[in-house]
């Protein structure tokens, strides 16, 4: 595991730049980020002050990409066991979950259909899954309301989100 983070008090943010875990025939999960709205509160070590930064703090951008390097066949070759299947028919399966139940799940916009083609992509052939979320909103989305929206489809409608997979 690596990460490389910044925390700008004038500007109030802190920036994942990188924070990576890895390992070995397994893959790599790679984040990115920046977070407004980050006072001197966040390193007080006072519980009342850091809980306040779910009132004042917001997420701006985010960046995943996940790297298969085995993990996903040995997972879908112990999955098509159990429930006595070949991996192909298991994997068309999940392609179809993917493609079709994650826009549904999301609320069924076009940043879910995004969403949902890239998974399906990475599921049919498992190599390199990237998504991009950044918020519409200059000052991003609130913690709050991420964790009080009604549905996720309204918080993708107030994103821009690219989705791809390779």
């Amino acid at each position: 595991m690596t990460a490389d983070a910044a925390w700008d008090e004038a500007a109030r943010t802190v920036a994942l730049r990188d924070v990576t875990i890895s390992g070995k025939d397994i893959g790599t999960v790679r984040l990115a980020a920046l977070f407004g709205g980050i006072g001197p509160e966040l390193f007080s070590g006072s519980v009342p002050a850091q809980t306040m930064l779910l009132f004042s703090g917001n997420a701006r951008t985010v960046d995943i990409t996940v790297e298969n390097s085995g993990l996903f066949e040995r997972f879908l070759a112990t999955q098509a066991k159990e429930l006595s299947l070949k991996p192909d028919e298991l994997r068309k399966e999940y392609v179809t979950a993917s493609v079709l139940g994650v826009p549904v799940i999301l609320g069924n916009g076009p940043a879910a259909k995004t969403i949902g083609a890239a998974m399906g992509q990475f599921v049919m052939n498992p190599g390199k899954l990237t998504i991009r979320v950044k918020s519409k909103e200059p000052t991003g989305i609130g913690f709050v309301e991420l964790g009080t929206a009604g549905s996720p489809a309204s918080v993708l409608d107030r994103l821009d989100i690219e989705a791809k997979a390779n």
